[in-house]
């Protein structure tokens, strides 16, 4: 009895060990607002912690090309194209024209960062606002850009602060969860949590909202949550944060922080069609 413990317990370190190079990643950030030095300090961090998967958020074809060129840097990052509903003033004929090409490129790998918003946006002043473009051109752009991604066999990561499960409806008449959806920054109620997970779709934790000292609705939501159905994300310049995510959801689930990072490392591997080797 006592040799095959001690053979259990070396097969659990060699597993460890084995993952310890890649076993947290990042669904969602946004590099491409760092200088090319600061983005270097980033990712060697982020490599130094154990995180060797980074999609890379762009918002616009100028901060969407930026992500590929990110990724053609730093293979740790994979490239993220799409018009984020706060820029969805910008939307044009011209504009998705631009997106269509921009996927074609072997870096990217997801359709993001795309969906609607109802709540605000940021301004170019660097303050957030009470105000969203039109609601009728963010769907439609939302629309067009799911459309895109479906025809290149991409998943999207979507961004949704509406009311209710407007978002979930459009995704499920454009037929996205044919080639991967994921939520990011997901912050609604159980209900909400439970269709996705009937739909096929993933929900990406944020750094923000899990460590919030008064979020107990969603931190409740998490733990209901099935773990394969989990992703993690920081929604930053700094992907290191995923680790502070991924021992949160742990402590949520009574699990260990490494079982969290690998089992959401397979998750988005899965999403992105890149699977673990």
């Amino acid at each position: 009895m006592r040799s095959r413990v001690r053979g259990k317990h070396f097969i659990h370190r060699w597993y460890e060990k084995s993952w310890a190079s890649e076993l947290f990643s990042e669904t969602h950030c946004h590099l491409t607002r760092l200088n090319q030095d600061a983005l270097g300090r980033a990712i060697a961090q982020a490599q130094k912690s154990g995180i060797e998967l980074v999609l890379n958020a762009g918002g616009d074809p100028e901060s969407s090309k930026l992500a590929i060129q990110n990724a053609r840097e730093h293979p740790v990052i994979k490239a993220c194209v799409g018009l984020h509903p706060w820029n969805a003033g910008r939307y044009s004929d011209e504009v998705l024209e631009r997106l269509r090409e921009l996927v074609r490129h072997p870096q990217v790998v997801a359709v993001s960062e795309i969906g609607l918003d109802y709540v605000g946006r940021m301004s170019s002043e660097g303050k957030f606002v009470n105000e969203f473009a039109d609601k009728e051109i963010q769907r439609n752009a939302f629309r067009e850009q799911l459309n895109i991604a479906k025809k290149s066999g991409l998943p999207v990561i979507v961004h949704d602060r509406t009311p209710g499960q407007e978002v979930l409806d459009i995704l499920e008449e454009e037929g996205s969860v044919a080639t991967g959806v994921a939520i990011h920054g997901f912050s609604k109620d159980s209900t909400y949590a439970k269709r996705c997970v009937d739909m096929g779709i993933y929900l990406s934790i944020g750094l923000r909202s899990i460590s919030s000292q008064d979020n107990e609705a969603l931190k409740e939501t998490v733990k209901q949550i099935p773990l394969s159905w989990l992703l993690t994300e920081t929604d930053s310049q700094n992907p290191e944060g995923v680790l502070t995510v991924a021992k949160k959801i742990a402590e949520l689930k009574g699990l260990s922080t490494e079982h969290v990072g690998l089992t959401t490392t397979q998750n988005l591997r899965k999403l992105i069609r890149q699977h673990a080797h």
